[in-house]
Formats: C-alpha cells, structure tokens, sequence
C-alpha cells in the first residue's frame, strides 16, 4: 500500500476543503491515487445531502456581485439550518463565489447544472460543502441582473446588502453617463436609495406597476372597510380612492417618505440629485429578496 505522506493529505484537504482525518481517509481507501480519494469525498459530500435534504434551511446568507462596469449583477441566496454555520468563513465565500458565478451566466434559469471555474457544477459544490459542513445547504434562487434589459433605458447597477446578510437589494438608475459608474457621490446616491428600499419594502417602482389584480384586491378591502364602517354609499368610492392614493404612497418606490428624510418623497431625492448628474437619472427598477422568504412560502 503507498504511503499516506502528511503533504497528500495537505494536498488533498486544499483541493477539497474537507477535514484532514477524511482526507487521511479517502486516500488510505484510494490507495494513495488523489483523483480516486477526490471522488471518494464528492460521493460522501453526497451522501451526506441525501441524508440532510429533508431538513429546513432557513437560515444563510444573500450575496450579490456587481461587474466592474456596473451593467450586470449576480444575486443568489444560499440557506443552510443555523446561524453558526451561516457565520461560517467557507460558507460564506460559497455565497460570494456563486454570486460572481451567476453573474458571468447567460442564463441562470440551469445555476445547478452550471459549471463554475473550477470546472465542478454548482450542484456538485454545495454537495461537496455539505460534506465538509454536514448541514442542509441550498442555493434557493439566483438571478442575473442587467442593466437597461426588457426595454429598460441604460442604467447602471447598485446594491446593499443589510448586515449580516439578511436582505439584498440591487437598484438600477438609469443615466446616458456610463462614467458615472466610477463616481463616488454618485454611488453614495445610489446606495442611499438601496438602502431604503431594504428598509422600507416597496412592491414597486411606480404606481403604474402594480399588478392590476393587488390594485384590485385593495379596492374591494378598502369598499368593505368603508361599509363596515356604516359610510354612506354616496360617498364610499371617495374614501376608496384616497386610501388608493395612501396604498400607493406606502408601496412605490417614488411615492415613499425617504428613510433619511421622512420629510421629502424619494421621488424628490431623486430630482435633486438628478439636478447634479444629468436630468434623464431616475430609477429604472429594483429588486429587493429577504432571507428565507421563498422557503417559508414552500
């Protein structure tokens, strides 16, 4: 039997990130041949998430990657079953290293079955991080970001994530002046609106954006509300309008207080910055996920 020198194993725990006892392991079974111990450790790692997909993982960690020029973003979110282990270094360099991944697709509709630089699929690195972590790990979602897409005018793309990772916000401002991409008062403009969009949850850009069938539903709320409250009919689609009108200032984004200044609409915050940096600047659209809420919806 070769010998199992302390420099495989080192070899073999870098290439692998598992433990060194398993490494020490794999390669003892594999007679020393590191590619045979490699595939030894993929196949526990997936045996090990055989065993773990059963369990809830709520916890985790959002991760987004802007490209340099700003016109493309890559936003995933990775669960796992504990706070510790989303606090977890390797952890959370998979988040980062699969939002750059995901930022590079063309399509990330297939993530799991995308190969990733190291030439491994994305599915075969979460078994491989399971293995190594021995928690349920899953990547939920992910999504590819471009700016001025579906008809959109050009933009440039911005993001905040809200420590520790617990929601991801990417916003795309349009603008003609793509070296705005470099700009820091611009960025801190940008971020700004991120920020409130993490903090105040809108449903949507404009008024003009809302789905026909939530304006809808609010309508119908609103008449019984105002029925049941013994209005007189004359004037019940009076009062369904103005609180119509206090719906759209609760949900879109233009129309909200700005968290930084309740006092002014971001609508507003948006002209006066426009006023420094070009007057086609607005918002073209947002995209805001909180952890865990497409695996409570399950």
């Amino acid at each position: 039997m070769a010998e199992i020198t302390a420099q495989m194993v080192k070899e073999l725990r870098e290439k692998s990130g598992a433990g060194m006892l398993d490494c020490k392991k794999a390669l003892t079974e594999a007679g020393g041949d590191p590619d045979k111990a490699m595939q030894l450790l993929r196949e526990r790692g997936a045996a090990i998430a055989s065993k773990r997909s059963s369990r809830v993982a709520k916890e985790g960690l959002i991760s987004i990657h802007i490209a340099a020029d700003r016109r493309s973003a890559g936003m995933v979110e990775l669960n796992c079953e504990s706070d510790f282990v989303a606090r977890n270094d390797d952890f959370k360099a998979l988040a980062n290293k699969l939002a750059v991944h995901v930022a590079g697709l063309a399509d990330a509709s297939h993530v799991h079955q995308s190969r990733m630089d190291t030439g491994e699929t994305v599915e075969d690195a979460l078994k491989g991080i399971i293995g190594k972590i021995g928690e349920n790990i899953v990547l939920s979602r992910a999504t590819k970001v471009v700016a001025g897409d579906a008809g959109r005018p050009a933009g440039l793309l911005f993001h905040y994530i809200h420590p520790p990772g617990k929601i991801g916000v990417i916003v795309e401002i349009a603008t003609s002046r793509p070296e705005l991409a470099n700009d820091p008062a611009f960025e801190e403009f940008a971020r700004d609106l991120a920020m409130h969009v993490a903090a105040s949850a809108p449903l949507c850009t404009r008024r003009e954006q809302v789905p026909p069938d939530i304006l809808a539903q609010e309508r119908e709320i609103y008449r019984n509300q105002a029925l049941n409250e013994g209005k007189p009919e004359k004037i019940v689609d009076k009062i369904v309008e103005g609180r119509v009108q206090k719906f759209y200032a609760e949900s879109c984004l233009l129309e909200q207080p700005f968290a930084k200044n309740p006092d002014q609409k971001v609508e507003d915050y948006v002209k006066q910055n426009a006023a420094k940096f070009g007057p086609d600047v607005t918002v073209s659209t947002f995209v805001r996920w909180k952890l865990g809420e497409t695996v409570a919806a399950e």
